[in-house]
C-alpha cells in the first residue's frame, strides 16, 4: 500500500502521502465492513469486490449450513474498461500468452524435476544467459 500511496503522491502532488495513505486504510476497512455484512462493494471504473465461499456439497439446500462453509474468499470483477484480453486489438491492451515450456527452451533453462528450485541442476541446463541470475522479461 505504500508504494500505491507514494505513486499516487506523485501525480497529486497537492495531497500530504500521508493524508494519501489515510483514504486508503479507511477505503479497506469501510470495504471490508461492507463485504462482512454480505454486501458486494461496486468500484466506479474498477470492478465489483464479493465474498464467495467455498463449501462441501449437499443434495438439498437445508442440508448447507455455516458447518458446511470450508473457506471464503474475496472475489473482484473487472469492469470492461479495465479487463485486458487475449483479442484485444490495441497493443497496450492485449494480453499475449506464451508457454513456459517454450519460453525456457529458448533462453536455455532446463527446471530438473527432482528439484525445481535448483533449475541449472538439470539435463542440458546452464547459464548462458548472462550471467546476471535472472530471466529475461518474456513480455519485451
Amino acid at each position: 500500500m505504500c508504494r500505491f500511496a507514494r505513486n499516487s503522491y506523485q501525480k497529486c502532488v497537492s495531497y500530504h502521502i500521508s493524508d494519501i495513505k489515510s483514504v486508503i486504510q479507511n477505503f479497506v476497512e469501510k470495504m471490508k465492513e461492507q463485504l462482512l455484512e454480505g454486501k458486494s462493494v461496486n468500484i466506479e471504473g474498477l470492478g465489483v469486490f464479493m465474498l464467495t465461499a467455498r463449501s462441501k456439497g449437499a443434495e438439498l439446500a437445508k442440508d448447507i449450513n455455516a458447518k458446511s462453509v470450508d473457506s471464503v474468499r474475496i472475489f473482484f470483477q473487472a469492469n470492461k474498461e479495465l479487463r485486458v484480453t487475449k483479442t484485444a486489438t490495441r497493443a497496450d491492451e492485449k494480453l499475449d500468452l506464451i508457454s513456459l515450456d517454450e519460453y525456457l527452451k529458448k533462453i536455455s533453462v532446463t527446471v530438473s524435476p527432482e528439484d525445481p528450485e535448483k533449475p541449472d541442476e538439470g539435463e542440458g541446463g546452464g547459464d548462458e544467459g548472462g550471467g546476471s541470475g535472472e530471466a529475461p522479461d518474456p513480455a519485451a
